[in-house]
């Protein structure tokens, strides 16, 4: 086995153990708010024209539709966000498909979130999220009541593996999981926000890792794959909030939507060239913002969901169905 340079494994290591000494520091230090700093990045350029698509003539699946749910709340501490730090939505996704059945794109938060609240995390991840659900209202729970079994999901994507994107994972216990390539490597620390243990339970064949080494470029996005091969949802490569993260483009037949995942946190985030203090690699998050960004200005008809956030749906928009529109606010929830 090929070893790293001890520097590099060194950086590495810090790298991983950078929230724990960032709280620690400023627990030391002085007022929480004034321990964060912007991290601007401007990042590059991207394409000024859709790639892919013929004069906006999106793929159009028929029997395509999209169920959006809410998990919960989430509140990112102002040591990683800045202040304000709002509480925001912990969405969810579950896509029919005329041909492959459901598909899950991120699971939110898992059932013990609603049991112990924040005492479910690691201590350290503790300190900079505080996160909230109520006895019902993950995933599973919510598919039931919409009448979706859980136990037909034939796919889960999974745009990273942090804690409030894989609760209630072991419900899809017939399902084949896809993360993007490296994901599962550095998601073994609790510390960071990770939760191994929706996981460690899927057999190994049950993973599909993607590869964007040889995806194409799409829309505005320069690594694709096209997932069943039908143009019907289509991964994009992230790589800026974890190094496997990915969002995918569901072709539905009222026109496309993209399911960011973290690669768009929130709009406020989407909109400001502060990367926060939570991107793993700062520079790539800046690209696919700005990906997106031009992405919305070249198709305006194009609907973003980022992770931690909600788009005005229109009603015509019969294709997707936004179950409990009153569960997005934080009213709704048990928060502080």
């Amino acid at each position: 086995m090929e070893r790293r340079p001890q520097s590099v494994a060194v950086r590495l290591r810090l790298r991983r153990r950078v929230p724990g000494i960032l709280v620690l520091s400023c627990l030391l230090g002085a007022w929480t708010p004034a321990c964060y700093r912007p991290k601007i990045v401007a990042g590059p350029e991207p394409p000024d024209h859709l790639v892919g698509v013929d004069q906006g003539r999106w793929p159009r699946v028929e029997g395509l539709r999209l169920h959006v749910f809410n998990t919960g709340m989430n509140r990112v501490s102002p040591l990683l966000a800045g202040d304000p730090a709002p509480w925001r939505p912990v969405p969810a996704f579950v896509i029919e498909h005329p041909t492959r059945g459901l598909i899950v794109f991120d699971c939110g938060l898992g059932p013990e979130i609603a049991r112990r609240g924040d005492g479910a995390l690691h201590p350290i991840t503790r300190m900079l999220f505080k996160t909230r659900s109520l006895p019902g209202r993950d995933l599973p729970s919510l598919m039931r009541d919409a009448g979706l079994d859980p136990t037909k999901v034939g796919t889960v994507v999974l745009s990273h593996l942090h804690f409030d994107h894989v609760g209630g994972c072991d419900a899809f216990r017939k399902a084949r999981f896809v993360v993007g390539k490296g994901e599962r490597e550095h998601a073994g620390s609790r510390m960071n926000g990770f939760e191994p243990s929706h996981t460690d339970w899927v057999d190994a064949a049950a993973w599909r890792e993607i590869d964007f080494a040889g995806g194409d470029a799409y829309a505005t996005f320069d690594r694709t794959v096209d997932l069943f091969g039908d143009r019907s949802v289509v991964l994009v490569a992230g790589g800026g909030h974890t190094p496997g993260g990915i969002a995918a483009i569901v072709h539905l037949p009222g026109g496309p939507v993209l399911l960011a995942g973290d690669l768009a946190v929130h709009f406020d985030w989407l909109g400001s060239d502060d990367v926060q203090r939570i991107a793993g690699d700062p520079e790539r998050a800046a690209d696919v913002r700005n990906r997106i960004r031009r992405l919305l200005k070249l198709a305006p008809e194009l609907l973003v969901f980022p992770g931690h956030d909600m788009p005005d749906v229109p009603a015509a928009r019969t294709d997707i169905v936004v179950h409990s529109p009153e569960s997005f606010v934080a009213a709704a929830w048990p928060v502080d």
